[in-house]
């Protein structure tokens, strides 16, 4: 038996490839330099930043093996390495090893660097069925895309599974029943009503709260929740109607308030919430007058309704009547719909003067000749068309009508290749029209469009005056909202803004409309930077943000009343500007709980200044709080530093960390840490603001936002942070370039293209650092137009 389990070995060892290679030896000059000047610290399993140079493997064919490499390169070049309290190179004997290491980084990666074909990802797909029909359509079910080096854009992330190319197949269905719109036109709704006529779902009136939580007037109901309400418009909801959008008016007015009173509308499944829910929006209520609230929303599903409540007002359920508190008097509804065109716009666009009743094979060959260069975003050769035609062809053959078969062919086209890959082909660069489809997938976030093309197949795209105009004009349209939102979401990390939900015992301030109007500040302040080609050191420090009433009183700013956002002049002392400062980093950079320096100073080494550190040693544990309140992090961290391993890495980490420290995970400043433990102390206040929830943590240990920065500069608190940081504008300029090339390339930006960004750096300084100018810059460069 021993024998046999010799001999299954032996054949297994045959088949499975050894893990343990020999490791690639360093070239003769780099290991004698880093005998020499890198030993003392960079050697045993104590290395600092746990790299230990004896170990590292110079085969630059492995990707981590080389971003440790780079490290290291960029190390010697900055004079961290060797420290200065040791022996110094000599500058040729350092610059000849840093060209060595250059030299063999850039080939490595020239060596790595196939083209990898780039994915329509889920909101480029969304968007490019919308212009390419010309209609609205919700696709549900595409899988997550993958981030890669920060984006869902990189095409090394967007592989394509058999279960993704099934929801791919279901997402063209989606799309053409969208395209091609109901076979009859939708009954049309005008449903009149109000409060006081409302009926559960079984039909019955529901007075029952008359005089408890609702007062009777003679005009509505006065309401007063901002918790549990039910007032939803079930009359409407028993009518089934059907999805589509709809437009509703509302008559209101605020008692009981010299100000305005928030009125919040909810639709969908807001009866049972087992189905779609969404917000509809926020609207101020004025006092006493009567005025006429004005939405339109779309229903997503058959049988969907509408919730008016109240914000910020202080709930009751048994005394309505004699209430003293604000409240919203809501007087007649309105809601009609589906007001949507039909047959839809998309239809009469696909068709245009084709009648599907009587239409031939040779209509069709023009409906599919007219759709397929949008589609790929070329032009196309009759030979193409020919497979899709045939497609019809055999789908009339089949017995089905002119529209279905048409449907077929379009279907087809929708899960090929063409469609959902961008092709850019191509030696040292792109051609013309891949060229014109990466612009305008990475400023609208969708296809480009008739004159792009044009000017593609004229040559004119090569043109740089030409370039600059298209630039222009689409930074102008609607559709460059897309990069605002898509850009911000996944640079400063906005789309995980629900990734963690705050403690409610914490922060029982915390809501649904501050966390929309955290998102909003940034976009906003963003656009601002962005339309105005102001500095990108305004991303830094600014004398200006983007606020409404309820994220204004957040901060303490007065004199900002309401739901519209506005441009708000800081004041001179303040604790916030730029975008450190603002709720939606903060919240993002935290956990719900707790802040803690290392997460938030790795984001700003990484997202804001482009300096990221090494990923710490497996032997090193994280740096937990102490949940007692007895310990500040900051104490913990410098325990967790005494090892030599982790020091070099969190002397450059936690500096921005404790600059921040005086913000809470939800953005509020603080000057004393929030705690459940009972030694703390009360905070003076028995009920949160806004939200109205009993407030039960204390107040613990004091913030100290002070520290050190890694080359000796010291920071009292954030605003001296700020100042440091906008000491080197070239580094803001560089990592933000390097963030708008991988999002608009669709690939990693590695250590070879260093020169041309630094090009586009050099460019930036002479044009003041303006933000708009980056991005002119960035489409003009050699790099937008590599494969």
């Amino acid at each position: 038996m021993a024998h046999c389990n010799a001999a299954i070995a032996i054949v297994l060892g045959m088949w499975i490839p050894s893990t343990v290679q020999a490791q690639t030896p360093l070239p003769n000059q780099i290991e004698k330099f880093v005998e020499k000047h890198c030993s003392d610290c960079h050697d045993g399993p104590d290395a600092d930043g746990g790299i230990n140079l004896y170990e590292l493997d110079f085969d630059l064919s492995d990707e981590e093996n080389t971003r440790r490499w780079i490290l290291v390169h960029d190390r010697i070049a900055s004079g961290e390495m060797p420290p200065a309290k040791k022996p110094r190179p000599d500058a040729t004997s350092s610059q000849k090893v840093q060209r060595l290491l250059s030299d063999a980084i850039c080939d490595a990666e020239n060596q790595r660097s196939g083209v990898v074909l780039r994915r329509l990802n889920r909101r480029e797909y969304e968007n490019t069925v919308r212009d390419l029909f010309q209609t609205d359509v919700q696709i549900t079910g595409l899988p997550e895309d993958t981030s890669t080096d920060g984006f869902d854009t990189v095409g090394e992330g967007l592989a394509v599974s058999a279960e993704a190319m099934q929801a791919y197949l279901d997402a063209a269905d989606s799309v053409l029943d969208a395209v091609f719109g109901e076979p009859t036109k939708p009954k049309f709704i005008r449903h009149e009503t109000n409060l006081l006529k409302q009926v559960d779902w079984k039909g019955r009136p529901t007075d029952g709260q008359f005089g408890k939580m609702f007062r009777v007037t003679d005009d509505g109901l006065v309401i007063f929740q901002s918790g549990y309400c039910p007032t939803n418009l079930v009359n409407f909801a028993r009518l089934r109607a059907p999805a589509g959008t709809y437009r509703g008016t509302m008559r209101a007015r605020a008692v009981q308030s010299d100000k305005p009173v928030t009125l919040r509308i909810y639709a969908g499944d807001t009866i049972v919430n087992r189905r779609e829910r969404h917000l509809v929006g926020y609207y101020d209520v004025p006092p006493d007058k009567w005025t006429t609230i004005e939405f339109v929303d779309q229903l997503v599903q058959d049988g969907g309704t509408f919730q008016p409540k109240c914000y910020n007002t202080k709930d009751t359920r048994k005394d309505a009547d004699t209430y003293p508190e604000p409240g919203i008097e809501i007087g007649d509804i309105v809601i009609e719909g589906p007001i949507d065109a039909w047959p839809p716009p998309s239809r009469a666009y696909l068709f245009g003067d084709v009648d599907p009743e009587t239409a031939t094979v040779k209509e069709a060959e023009e409906i599919i000749a007219r759709i397929l260069p949008d589609a790929f975003r070329r032009p196309v050769a009759s030979e193409e068309i020919a497979p899709y035609l045939k497609i019809f062809q055999e789908s009339i053959t089949a017995g089905n009508q002119f529209e279905e078969a048409l449907r077929v062919s379009l279907k087809t086209i929708l899960c090929s290749p063409e469609f959902l890959f961008l092709d850019e082909p191509g030696g040292d660069e792109i051609g013309a029209y891949a060229f014109a489809s990466r612009l305008a997938y990475f400023l609208w976030s969708s296809i480009p469009d008739g004159e792009l093309l044009k000017l593609a197949g004229t040559g004119a795209l090569s043109d740089p005056s030409v370039i600059k105009i298209q630039i222009e004009r689409m930074l102008g349209d609607p559709k460059a909202k897309a990069f605002t939102k898509n850009f911000t979401g996944q640079w400063l990390d906005l789309r995980d803004i629900n990734f963690t939900e705050p403690d409610a015992n914490l922060y029982p301030e915390f809501d649904e409309l501050l966390r929309l109007s955290m998102i909003s500040e940034t976009e906003l302040f963003f656009q601002e930077i962005l339309d105005k080609d102001l500095s990108l050191l305004n991303f830094i420090e600014s004398g200006f943000t983007y606020l409404n009433g309820r994220l204004a009183s957040h901060y303490g700013i007065e004199g900002v009343v309401g739901q519209k956002f506005r441009r708000v002049k800081l004041p001179p002392d303040s604790m916030r500007g730029g975008l450190l400062t603002q709720a939606s980093i903060l919240k993002v950079t935290a956990n719900g709980t707790y802040t803690s320096p290392v997460l938030r100073g790795a984001w700003v080494l990484e997202n804001i200044l482009g300096t990221p550190t090494s990923t710490p040693p497996d032997n090193v544990g994280s740096v937990e709080p102490d949940t007692r309140g007895a310990t500040t992090l900051r104490e913990e961290l410098a325990k967790h530093r005494e090892a030599k391993s982790c020091s070099a890495c969190h002397r450059k980490i936690d500096p921005p960390g404790f600059a921040l420290e005086c913000f809470d995970p939800i953005g509020g400043f603080r000057e004393r840490y929030r705690t459940m433990a009972e030694s703390g102390e009360r905070p003076g206040i028995s009920r949160a603001p806004f939200t109205w929830k009993w407030v039960r943590f204390r107040i613990g240990l004091p913030v100290d936002a002070t520290g050190r920065m890694s080359d000796g500069e010291q920071f009292t608190d954030i605003r001296d942070f700020k100042k440091l940081l906008a000491h080197d504008p070239d580094q803001i300029a560089r990592n933000l370039t390097v963030k708008l090339l991988t999002y608009a390339t669709g690939r990693k930006i590695g250590f070879a293209d260093r020169i041309r960004v630094e090009v586009i750096v050099n460019n930036s300084r002479k044009q003041g650092y303006g933000f708009r100018s980056l991005i002119h810059a960035v489409v003009q460069s050699e790099l937008m137009r590599k494969p």
